[in-house]
């Protein structure tokens, strides 16, 4: 079966979602599918592997190739409870949420342990160090990943928003998307004689 291997992997967009082992030598797979700008790939695997992600391995140059944007923020000292921060792609919002929506890390209980015994929790000694444990220091990694995008190259603007509704000026980067293509689609016979099948198709807009 399969070349030797008796188990089919489905992957899409990078992570491994399903596997099945074949009937009939056809497989079968349900759930959501990704869209033309996010296709899927299948993979033949022994069934010991069959949850071993084997992705970068066996597709390198469409992994190398992501067709979403990742933006990470480090927060830093001075950020409050209730400010937000905010992602825009070309000008549009994308995403926007409390920066620290429990409290955690901006004025928790060891944020103010930290400050009070350790001259603040971004400061020295063993306050600053209970602080960052138990309250984060004030200091998280936030992390937004965009839907799947087109191939093209689009300005991520990152801002930062206070209680007074203050938008900061944003961090501001052009990043460039060099994804596989949309496919041709509407693919249609638009003739056929004993000698002749006509066919017509909408080109990929990526190539």
């Amino acid at each position: 079966m399969l070349d030797g291997h008796d188990t089919v992997q489905l992957y899409q967009a990078g992570a491994l979602v399903d596997h099945q082992a074949p009937v009939s030598g056809e497989v079968t797979f349900g759930g959501a599918l990704p869209g033309p700008i996010d296709p899927f790939f299948l993979l033949a695997v022994d069934s010991a592997d069959a949850l071993t992600n084997y992705w970068d391995e066996a597709f390198p140059e469409v992994a190398a190739a992501g067709n979403r944007i990742s933006v990470q923020y480090q927060t830093v000292e001075g950020i409050q409870i209730g400010w937000r921060w905010r992602v825009s792609i070309d000008s549009v919002i994308m995403h926007e949420a409390d920066i620290f929506p429990t409290s955690d890390g901006a004025g928790g209980y060891g944020i103010e342990y930290g400050t009070s015994y350790g001259h603040g929790p971004f400061g020295g000694g063993y306050g600053s160090s209970y602080g960052t444990s138990y309250g984060h220091g004030g200091g998280i990694a936030l992390e937004w990943i965009s839907d799947p995008l087109f191939i093209g190259s689009y300005q991520v603007d990152v801002s930062i928003i206070d209680n007074a509704e203050n938008v900061s000026t944003p961090t501001s980067e052009v990043v460039t998307i060099e994804t596989y293509p949309r496919p041709a689609r509407d693919l249609l016979i638009t003739g056929y004689t004993p000698d002749t099948l006509s066919l017509s198709w909408i080109e990929s807009e990526d190539l």
